[in-house]
């Protein structure tokens, strides 16, 4: 009897264990098994993305053992959707809406949804992944590992399984996922509308206070998040000094360091300008967020209209492109960077990067473990878009993949690392920060920041853990010493500023921070 209560206390137990199993564990593979009772489920997926429908199809899904009945199914992508299926492939790009028809369903951490890329134009597999977990450290970015995924218990591949920008990941960062969204994600299809003044693809730029002239260049997904890009996207133009006032503006920097170290040219600074979110949060600031790093690592090579980019040149890429040139179609750079203390938070960011992930190797050594994990598995995979021997190949050398060449990962970013080195202004640090401390007196706090070397020191600080930071000068009160007092309860950061540089307290200031309780 004992026995037999025990067996029923595991077969009770399984299910939970599944179910409280991370999605987005980098350790293991997601299983995903997708079951259509339409035997015509490739050409309906077919047609409803042809007619540019938001519709799904039906369907069941066990995930990692557990079943989801009503699930909405369609494919998903723009390139990587298009180039696969003209070429005759079978894995293509996946969304699944898992509360498609039980509004209250959920996945195990509250997910919604699932993205599923078919690792197009990515022989190596393993950009995404790896381009994620380098953004996690210093910026709020999605989770993403591997995932197999089924249709009708036949293996439809291994896919990229990225984390949504949708309620779990808002509440996690933002504390609310109901505000204005905004993502930059062009519909090629629409033509811009007569009137409307011309711009630039995603970059921001002006257009007026028609949001006709904004919605087949952006998706919104409220009537509010229209108007709340007009507002920013006009303050940008008009009165840049005041975008500290509605934009967490370290973050922009860190996505702008982060695409132009890595390579990421398919985003901002890239020809068509997109691959990002916009989110307004409910005291009213702007968060850029990263998003679609499946061409990190130069996957991408259109820099300004039809110009590609060789492997030399993106090596080469200038850490101030758009900058350098007043180029007034990409705002967020110029803008921004016109800033004398934002400039040098900028190049301080990019040292970071540098330092953490180029000058160590530690990007090939992640690299090579995230193919390690997904190799064998990938043997699997009769419909993979490239050959077996192209993911041997994509890590030390450049691979045909759709009609593309795709440079090897190592030798572009060790020249990456070799140009950066070369860089003099990246590796001035005019100002050392050597402890920053802060002692608590009834409602106040007085922070003490010892630096040397600074022209002046500022402290980036939000009240609480939301929202976006406020720069504020601490004052010098002796040599070498500055302070400042705030409200207690408050979150910081530290930035000593020097003639031509400026240093970062804690370096990656946004995602680690100083706290008084």
């Amino acid at each position: 009897m004992k026995f037999n209560l025990t067996l029923i206390f595991l077969a009770v137990l399984a299910p939970l264990v599944l179910t409280a199993q991370d999605i987005y564990d980098p350790k293991k593979l997601t299983e995903i098994k997708i079951y259509f009772k339409n035997p015509k489920w490739k050409q309906t997926l077919d047609s409803l993305k042809d007619e540019k429908q938001e519709e799904r199809l039906l369907a069941d899904m066990v995930l990692n053992g557990v079943k989801y009945t009503g699930v909405g199914v369609r494919y998903k992508g723009n390139s990587s959707y298009a180039n696969a299926r003209k070429s005759g492939q079978v894995k293509l790009p996946l969304n699944i809406k898992v509360n498609h028809t039980d509004r209250l369903k959920k996945l195990p951490g509250g997910y919604t949804a699932l993205k599923l890329s078919n690792g197009f134009r990515d022989p190596s597999m393993v950009r995404e992944v790896l381009a994620y977990e380098i953004a996690r450290n210093y910026m709020p970015a999605p989770k993403a590992n591997f995932a197999k995924v089924y249709v009708n218990d036949e293996l439809l591949g291994i896919y990229t399984n990225t984390e949504s920008v949708d309620g779990p990941f808002l509440d996690r960062f933002f504390g609310d996922h109901d505000g204005p969204t905004i993502k930059a994600d062009p519909n090629w299809t629409v033509s811009k509308p007569p009137k409307c003044p011309d711009g630039d693809k995603c970059s921001l730029n002006y257009l007026g206070e028609d949001t006709l002239c904004y919605q087949y260049l952006y998706e919104f997904n409220s009537p509010e998040a229209a108007q709340a890009l007009i507002k920013l996207t006009r303050t940008l133009q008009r009165s840049p000094n005041d975008v500290p006032e509605l934009m967490d503006v370290d973050q922009a920097l860190w996505l702008l360091a982060f695409n132009n170290v890595m390579l990421n040219i398919d985003s901002y600074i890239g020809a068509f300008s997109q691959n990002y979110y916009l989110y307004l949060d409910s005291l009213g600031g702007y968060h850029p967020l990263i998003w679609d790093l499946n061409l990190a690592f130069g996957g991408f090579r259109l820099m300004t209209g039809a110009k590609r980019l060789t492997n030399d040149e993106m090596k080469n890429l200038h850490l101030f492109v758009h900058y350098k040139e007043s180029n007034e179609k990409r705002p967020l750079v110029t803008k921004l960077l016109a800033n004398n203390l934002y400039r040098k938070m900028y190049l301080a960011h990019c040292r970071t990067l540098y330092k953490d992930y180029l000058e160590n190797g530690l990007y090939l050594q992640r690299a090579k473990e995230w193919q390690a994990f997904v190799a064998p598995h990938l043997k699997q995979d009769k419909y993979k878009l490239y050959p077996d021997k192209a993911f041997a190949a994509s890590m030390t050398e450049s691979v045909d993949a759709s009609g593309e060449s795709i440079p090897g990962i190592q030798p572009l970013m060790d020249g990456r690392r070799d140009a950066l080195k070369e860089v003099p202004y990246l590796f001035i640090e005019e100002a050392a920060i050597s402890k920053v401390q802060h002692q608590k007196t009834a409602n106040k706090a007085k922070i003490t920041i010892q630096a040397t070397g600074a022209q002046q020191v500022w402290v980036f600080w939000r009240k609480g853990s939301l929202g976006i930071f406020r720069e504020q000068e601490a004052i010098k009160s002796a040599e070498g010493v500055y302070e400042l007092e705030l409200d207690a309860g408050v979150q910081y950061y530290v930035v000593a500023e020097g003639e031509r540089s400026a240093t970062v307290s804690p370096v990656k200031a946004g995602m680690e921070l100083y706290k008084i309780q």
